[in-house]
């Protein structure tokens, strides 16, 4: 895995992109950017999109929809057979378009080989889905303080002499459909010692008017995923989140070498087995 030297990104799934020489920033050339995974007992999901230049001008929403590579020519090889995915409009995801199929499911302990063909780029990426996580409890609590934010808890367990990699997600809100990594929620092998016990910060969200808390409010609609996941997608997820966390800023995250498991281009291939529970906030 390669990464991408002194590179400013735009939150995943749109990256933008700028090369630095002598102090001053120059767009970079277009680079193909890909969001992929794939669940035990759940459809390969991909989002294929391509880098944003930055400039001085803003660009609107509406005008993201230029950066969707719509007929890009995308499969999945389990080793057994390859099938191709067809890519739709799919509402919950952003942007809210898709390839996927409903010709593979995700099978614990196998390897998952992805490939992206779109004019003359091309990508390649595998991932393997892991066990699953165990985890023990999960509850929701007041934060300290503050009688208006709250605080979700998992207890999550690791057998003696395993070296399990760890990824916590979250989904807030009922027209969202995709999880996106939990604040510094990344476990690294080895750090669950029997049990260990771990809050589910509340990812960064696009478009919201409130000031970012790690916390939730009383009301929220949440969607909570543990999975384990392959050194390779830790890594990613590790490297992602602290530059996110780090840079303070959505949309700008820190500069710094992100360890992308995708051959060809920016982003992720994550294969994944996961515990995942619905809940709202301030409800018994």
């Amino acid at each position: 895995m390669a990464g991408i030297r002194r590179m400013l990104c735009m939150s995943l799934p749109l990256c933008a992109a700028l090369a630095c020489d002598d102090g001053v920033l120059t767009p970079m050339a277009p680079q193909m950017v890909v969001e992929g995974w794939i669940e035990d007992g759940g459809f390969p999901v991909v989002i294929v999109t391509k880098t944003i230049p930055l400039t001085e001008e803003k660009l609107p929403m509406d005008s993201l929809s230029n950066y969707i590579m719509r007929w890009a020519t995308v499969s999945v090889s389990d080793g057994r057979e390859k099938v191709y995915l067809t890519g739709k409009y799919a509402e919950g995801y952003f942007p809210p378009y898709i390839y996927t199929t409903t010709r593979m499911r995700g099978e614990a302990g196998r390897k998952y080989t992805l490939e992206v063909e779109y004019r003359d780029m091309r990508a390649t990426a595998e991932t393997t889905i892991p066990g699953h996580p165990e985890v023990d409890s999960l509850w929701v609590e007041p934060s300290v303080g503050n009688d208006t934010l709250f605080r979700v808890r998992a207890t999550i367990a690791d057998r003696p002499g395993e070296r399990n990699y760890h990824q916590l997600f979250c989904c807030v809100g009922s027209r969202s459909r995709q999880f996106r990594a939990a604040y510094l929620g990344s476990i690294g092998a080895g750090e669950i010692r029997g049990t260990a016990t771990y809050d589910i910060g509340r990812p960064r969200e696009m478009g919201s008017n409130r000031r970012y808390t790690p916390y939730y409010y009383a009301g929220d609609s949440v969607a909570v995923k543990v999975a384990r996941v392959d050194e390779d997608s830790y890594n990613f997820w590790s490297d992602y989140t602290k530059n996110l966390n780090n840079g303070g800023n959505l949309f700008f995250a820190s500069t710094g070498n992100m360890r992308y498991n995708v051959r060809g281009a920016m982003g992720y291939w994550c294969g994944m087995a996961a515990w995942t529970k619905y809940l709202v906030i301030g409800e018994d």
